[in-house]
Parts: structure tokens; sequence; C-alpha cells
């Protein structure tokens, strides 16, 4: 197996956790070794290189996030080649070393490459991700503050050593984050993401178990026991590289259009655990300092504030979405005027209370609507079927509706019509309607209308299938009596 290939090929994804996995596994097997360490820097060196080879292939705004993940590894690499030179040439170190300043920087690193990353990929779509991950990441900063940190800071003076200890953990915690907003984000986790994700797991484990092992084992931490994590970061290392040099790694970056917006499972638990596990901690530990019940009164608060912004978010995006629902059963999606559903149940409401002459329904057809669309084409008719709605919406009265029943076809419902001479006089005004010509483009566009009518009053038992019936009677009576006039002119 081949790691470095030539220039116009990639390197395979999945041949470098499987390189990185051989390597790290002297770690495991032999920890504290001479033949482990060096095995670590050769592997975490090859790891690099394939990162750095990867980005040769990247091109568009994703470039940009995957050179700061990039960074991230070569700064950790290189803290970990420092640390050797300065341990073999300068003896034994302190605490606190310049590979710490290189080690810890690599997290800020990482972490802007994923939001970048996601950022692209979910473009004004990252509220929800970002308060379930703040939420999560707000209880995981609250567990190592309460059982990593604080212990730590109580328990020593404070020092740089103290501090430097202190900033591991918090660099977890950005860790935490990233893979949560990764998660909870839109898009899919599939390919690159996948690998992105289970790294973050990984490396997750590997420093908390590096972090604990002292507290809980330290026995074995004394004995090099905890050496054989550096293959689990190795293979964590790994895979970051891998989503770099993945043929699919700029595609994490494309925007995810899909409409499905069903809630993971996962969002459900892990939003679950967050809300279970500060009161339950709080139930069973006691906490007789005063940091530590201040930091647990700031965490419940925070948490609590992200819950309630979270469920403000739902409930108005709920409403959006049905508002947004109701107006489409009602209104014919082109124009904007009512639709036949709501046209009739409307003309029912209005005979329902009607005492006279009215209501009165004017049925419309556009004349020359078809010649339109056959010379100049659909585009060219939706804009003379947009102008009509836009001067039939400004022409009726505030009582009345519009609407749209399909093709050309308009029905006006007037509700304030007194007599039949009302009435015309409405009709006369909606075929003015059609006087003026659109344009579209350089061309103008001439059409007519024809309208019918009917009142409730001189209808016999009037309902709205009967009065659109007899208005559409009389509108078509109009529409031939135009032909008969335009073919005698010709």
């Amino acid at each position: 197996m081949t790691l470095f290939a030539p220039a116009d090929r990639r390197v395979p994804a999945a041949a470098v956790p499987v390189f990185a996995a051989l390597a790290g596994s002297v770690s495991v097997f032999a920890p504290g070794t001479n033949a482990a360490h060096i095995a670590y820097l050769t592997g975490f060196t090859v790891v690099v290189a394939c990162a750095w080879l990867g980005l040769r292939h990247i091109s568009g705004p994703s470039l940009g996030a995957y050179r700061l993940i990039t960074a991230a590894l070569t700064v950790w690499l290189v803290g970990d080649i420092l640390y050797d030179l300065l341990d073999r040439f300068a003896g034994p170190l302190g605490d606190v070393t310049p590979s710490d300043l290189l080690w810890l920087s690599g997290y800020p690193f990482l972490v802007a490459g994923m939001v970048k990353l996601v950022r692209l990929r979910a473009p004004g779509r990252l509220r929800e991700g970002l308060l379930d991950a703040a939420a999560m990441t707000t209880v995981v900063a609250w567990l190592f503050w309460q059982f990593l940190i604080l212990p730590a800071v109580e328990e020593q003076t404070l020092s740089l050593p103290v501090i430097v200890g202190a900033l591991y953990p918090f660099g977890d915690v950005m860790f935490f984050a990233a893979t949560a907003i990764l998660v909870f984000a839109p898009g899919s986790t599939r390919g690159p993401a996948r690998y992105l994700v289970t790294a973050l797991v990984l490396t997750l484990i590997g420093d908390i178990s590096i972090s604990l092992l002292p507290v809980v084992f330290p026995d074995l931490s004394r004995s090099g026991q905890a050496d054989r994590f550096d293959g689990l970061l190795l293979l964590a290392n790994s895979l970051l590289a891998a989503a770099v040099v993945h043929r699919d790694a700029a595609r994490v970056a494309v925007p995810d259009n899909k409409t499905d917006q069903r809630l993971h499972p996962a969002r459900v638990v892990f939003l679950g655990i967050a809300l279970v596990v500060l009161p339950t901690v709080s139930g069973v530990h006691a906490f007789s300092t005063v940091a530590s019940r201040v930091s647990l009164f700031i965490s419940i608060a925070l948490l609590t504030t992200l819950i309630l912004v979270r469920f403000v978010s739902v409930v108005r995006e709920q409403e959006r979405i049905r508002s947004a629902l109701a107006h489409q059963a009602e209104h014919d999606p082109l124009t904007g005027l009512s639709n036949r559903a709501a046209l009739r149940a409307q003309v029912e409401l209005e005979l329902f209370r009607a005492t006279g002459f009215g209501p009165v329904v004017f049925y419309l057809d556009l004349d020359g609507f078809k010649q339109v669309n056959d010379g100049y084409g659909h585009a060219a008719g939706d804009e003379i079927l947009v102008e009509f709605a836009r001067r039939l919406a400004a022409t009726i009265r505030p009582g009345d509706t519009a609407a749209r029943l399909g093709g050309d076809e308009f029905v006006v419902l007037a509700t304030e019509v007194v007599d039949e001479a009302g009435a015309r006089a409405f009709a006369d005004r909606l075929r003015s309607l059609a006087e003026q010509p659109v344009r579209w483009h350089d061309e103008t566009l001439h059409f007519g209308v024809s309208v019918g009518l009917a009142a409730c009053g001189p209808t016999d038992r009037p309902s709205a299938d009967a009065l659109l019936g007899a208005a559409d009677t009389e509108m078509y009576a109009e529409k031939v009596a135009h032909r008969r006039s335009r073919a005698h002119a010709g």
C-alpha cells in the first residue's frame, strides 16, 4: 500500500487511518518504549503530510476550513517533535513546556475549521443546531469544571502548571462543542463528515482518559500505561487527515437544501441528558465550596436560558409554518388572490347573511390570453395574470373578494352592490382594467376581458354553484359576442 501518490492522484482516505492504526498499535502493545515513540512520531508525520497533500485537491470556500484543520494537526505534530527534542537535549522537563503552547493552540484551529465547514453547508440555518450544541456543551463544561478543574485548583496554589492543566479540559469542551455543532447542524454526516465526527469523539475520549487516569489509577499513570492512549490519539488525528484527503471533502461544505426538517432522535436524547444531569448531580453530590455552588447556579441559569430560547424558536417556527400553510390553502400561488375553495366559502358566508340584491358574483375571463401565450410564451402570459390581479385587487372595495379560479378565469364577489344598475356599472369598471396593455421586456401585450354577473336577489334558490354558473354563462355569451364582433371587423 502506497500512501504518497503522484500529484495527480489522491491519497486513499481509508488508507490514512489504517496506516495510523498500524503505527499506533506499537504504543498499545509496547507503551513507553523507543519503538513505540518512533512509530508514533513517524505515523503522525505521515498523517500530517497526507493532509497537506489532500489540500491540493480541494478548491472553493471549504479550502479555508480544511487549512485550519490541517494547521491544528501540524501544530500538534510540531509540539510533539519539540517536546522530544527538548527532552533529549535539555534533560528532564518540568510540568510546563513550550510544547504546551503548541498543543493548546491546536484546539481553536480545529474548532474554527469545523465551525467554518458547518456555516458553509447550512447558511442561515444554524440557530437550532447551535442552541442544542450550546445546551450540551454547558453541561459538559460544568462537569469538567466541577470534577477536573476545580478540585485541582482548590488543592494547589494558583500557578502556571495549574493554569495550563486547566486549559486542557477547556480544550476538550471546545472539542465537544465542535462535535455537537457538526452533528446537530443540517446536512449529511456521511463520507468525510463521518470521519470528522469520529475523530472528534475519539480525541475527546482519549483526552478525558489521559486526564482521569492519574486520578483514578495513579499506579498505572506512574508506570507509563497512559502512553497506550497515544495510539488512540494518533488514530483520531488520522481520521481528521482522512477527511481532508477524502474525494468528497469539498462536498461537506455544500449547502444542504433538503426540506426534510425532522428532529433526529439523537437530539432529543442529548437534550434530555442535558436537562437531567445538573439536577441529578446536585441531588447526590455535596457542594461545600462557594465556587462549586456559584458554578452550579450559573450553569443551571445558562442551560435554562438556552432551553427557553430553543423552545421559543420552535414555537415561532411552527407558527410561521402554520401561517404559510394556511395562506397556501386559501390563495393562488401565482397572483396571491383567493383560490376556488376560499371563494366558495366566502360566497356561502355572504349568502347566509344576504338581505337584498347582493351579493353579486362577477365572472371574468381574459380575451386574447391564449394568443399571448402562444406568441410570447407562458412567462408573458404569467406577467399578464399577475398584472391583471394587481389591478383587480386595487379596484375592489375592502369588503369584496377577488379570486383566481385557474388559467385566465377570475371572480369578484361584491357585497355592497344594491341594484342592477350598480352591478352593471361595476362590471364596466372591471372591463376597463384591460384597457391599458402590459409591458413585458420590449413587447407591448394587449388583452381584453369578458365579464358576466349574477346577483343573489334575482336568482331562484341562490347558492355558490348557482351564482358562479349563472355568471359564467353570461360571461361566455359576452366572449362569443366579442369574437363575432372581431370577426365582422376583420
